[in-house]
């Protein structure tokens, strides 16, 4: 793999470890002051643990 691909892949991994992180600690935050499962940062916190997920999938099934 060529240098241009390596750092793609790794700033691509990178900010999905970074959404997830963000994700957990929204929820965790949301439900700790007492937020219900359809409040907002519930649902956005849903939101960056599935993108981040998603990405992170993804960027796994990428040719090597």
């Amino acid at each position: 793999m060529s240098s241009p691909e390596r750092i793609y892949r790794g700033s691509v991994q990178a900010l999905s470890l970074v959404m997830v992180g963000l994700g957990v600690a929204i929820l965790i935050l949301t439900l700790a002051g007492g937020g219900g499962p359809l409040s907002l940062g519930t649902l956005l916190g849903i939101a960056f643990v599935a993108v981040g997920g998603g990405r992170l999938w993804l960027v796994s099934r990428m040719k090597r």
